[in-house]
């Protein structure tokens, strides 16, 4: 199932785009099909994606293609391994695809090269984008152009191991809970459990996720508009870093040994281990459905509790539909993504593929054939779509992450536990991680 769309697969991304260097990288295989039958005046479609989602994808296509029969559609698909150094190896060949699955992470850095399309001369003639909001679309725009069709909403939030709560007889938490209700319940539920379980696991540098919010509560985004530097305070930084540390000190979350051991690694995860029931990673129920058998719902990242805290939540646009700017069928292009934007079997066939859908019309369609984790999960993304679509003090969502942001998120996570096994005080640590974030982006 695809439920979200996770930041830090989208900083592993940027730093993909890095690693394949120039758009003439080599040519690695395609592990997808192609569509019976296509000749050269086909149109080129390719995406990654499951098992799952290719399917979807056919399915729905090939209805497109009977309600559309001039238009035949030569796909391509593949996992993610690779996908881009494909895309580049053809940019540099000239052979792009007509139409492409684009990543939120890499989108600026292809508009700017002139490899994708904008598409704002289509919107609201065939490109008929009602129900999308402007902060969704936001995730698809460079420099004030459209060049992408968000297929869902990707939020940040928690995953919380809700029976785990109601054995200790706990509420769960409400959705407009801030920080200082995290580290109740999360001492509450160390309390309750005889000090076995935890409440959260460590979210000192194991998410990038939640520091960014943290960081959007007081004002600031992780990196400046252009990406050189980063975009919030040393005094941002300690904040964040004296709250995780009360929380270990008070068993609110477990020791760093748990933290290290579950970096990269999901079977390791607190909750999935039982050593405690709400986690800052979206694995645990993501793409590939529940790794617990717990029954499980879900938070967003919780809110500031201080005075002139800002909503810091925000939505992203899952990935997008781009178009190539070197192709003739741009208009052809758009159709399709004007068909999975609004047709009603397309959203059907699709359900959470591509996650979860990005207007009320489409989640309202999906909604009866969802199991009731799933429900759970579409019912927080979109309660938290509407909140933040009605905060009048909410920043604009943050640019593409920049190169490097990667080894930024890397460097958060280390730093937090150097702090954790007590090798650095938050001090000393501070000055190293803005001293090498600052090499690390060339700022």
């Amino acid at each position: 199932m695809g439920h979200q769309i996770s930041r830090r697969t989208l900083f592993r991304t940027a730093s993909g785009l890095a690693v394949a260097g120039a758009l003439g990288s080599s040519l690695s295989a395609c592990s997808g099909g192609t569509g019976a039958g296509s000749t050269s005046s086909d149109l080129t479609m390719t995406w990654w994606g499951s098992d799952e989602r290719h399917a979807a994808y056919k399915k729905a296509l090939a209805y497109f293609q009977e309600k559309n029969p001039k238009i035949k559609i030569r796909e391509t698909y593949s996992g993610y391994d690779g996908y881009f150094d494909k895309f580049n190896t053809n940019v540099a060949g000239g052979s792009t695809p007509d139409l492409l699955q684009m990543d939120r992470a890499l989108v600026a850095q292809y508009a700017r090269k002139g490899v994708i399309a904008p598409l704002d001369e289509y919107v609201g003639k065939s490109l008929d984008l009602t129900g999308f909001s402007k902060e969704l679309l936001a995730a698809g725009t460079v420099d004030g152009k459209l060049y992408g069709v968000p297929s869902g909403i990707g939020i940040s939030q928690l995953t919380v191991n809700r029976s785990g709560l109601e054995d200790l007889g706990l509420t769960f938490p409400d959705r407009e809970w801030t920080w200082a209700d995290l580290k109740k319940i999360s001492v509450d539920v160390h309390k309750k459990s005889g000090g076995k379980i935890h409440g959260v696991d460590d979210g000192g540098g194991g998410t990038l996720n939640a520091f960014e919010i943290f960081a959007r509560e007081h004002g600031q985004d992780l990196f400046t508009t252009d990406g050189k530097k980063l975009g919030f305070t040393p005094a941002t930084l300690q904040e964040w870093w004296e709250y995780w540390a009360e929380m270990r000190k008070v068993n609110a979350c477990p020791a760093p040994a748990i933290t290290s051991a579950a970096h990269n690694n999901l079977p390791k995860n607190a909750v999935v281990l039982g050593k405690a029931l709400i986690t800052f990673d979206s694995g645990v129920y993501g793409a590939g459905g529940s790794v617990t058998d717990a029954t499980l719902d879900f938070l967003p990242t919780p809110q500031g509790d201080w005075s002139g805290a800002r909503e810091g939540n925000y939505v992203n646009g899952g990935v997008l539909l781009s178009a190539t700017k070197a192709s003739k069928r741009i208009a052809d292009s758009v159709k399709i993504m004007a068909f999975f934007a609004q047709d009603e079997t397309a959203i059907k066939d699709m359900m959470l593929q591509r996650g979860i859908p990005p207007t009320e019309k489409a989640r309202a369609l999906i909604a009866g054939a969802l199991d009731e984790t799933d429900k759970r999960n579409m019912d927080v993304a979109d309660y938290l779509s509407k909140r933040v679509s009605k905060a009048t003090d909410d920043l604009p969502a943050p640019a593409a992450p920049p190169q490097g942001a990667d080894q930024i998120w890397d460097l958060l996570f280390q730093s937090n536990l150097a702090i954790a096994f007590g090798k650095k005080t938050i001090k000393a640590q501070l000055g190293e991680f803005f001293d090498q974030a600052a090499g690390i982006l060339g700022g």
